[in-house]
């Protein structure tokens, strides 16, 4: 009798973890990509087709102690009840180009509770002075 309660109850909970929605959302790379200004994480979810569509909503950027900002981002599932049957990677790069929080620690946050953080510099400028010697009026 307690064999075929314990079987019965194994089976119970394979089958509710078979159905159950991917909250298991991480980010398993975070880096900074200088030379394009980008944002670049790789995402890992569990889920039913890797169409999963992601988007990060910023928290409101706010000074830490030092000269840098901090700013949190929430990354969102467009598909947050698909069942976790398969595990997907997928790449996700974010433009910061136009981004104001910066210099930065940016921390992204998945709602399984999951976070990392990166420092993010300040932005290039477009204007930079001459060099030396390199304005031919200024040859000796």
């Amino acid at each position: 009798m307690r064999r075929v309660t314990l079987a019965r109850l194994v089976a119970s909970i394979a089958a509710l973890l078979y159905l159950a929605p991917a909250l298991a959302i991480s980010v398993t790379k975070l880096t900074y990509d200088a030379p394009k200004d980008q944002l670049v994480m790789t995402i890992a979810y569990r889920g039913t087709n890797p169409d999963h569509q992601f988007r990060v909503q910023w928290d409101k950027c706010t000074r830490l102690d030092d000269e840098r900002m901090q700013i949190l981002g929430l990354l969102i599932d467009d598909q947050p009840n698909d069942h976790a049957r398969q595990d997907f990677t997928k790449p996700m790069r974010i433009d910061l180009r136009d981004f104001t929080c910066r210099p930065s620690k940016v921390t992204i946050r998945t709602s399984a509770g999951f976070f990392t953080s990166i420092d993010i510099p300040a932005p290039k400028t477009k204007w930079s002075p001459p060099q030396p010697g390199s304005d031919p009026r200024n040859a000796p």
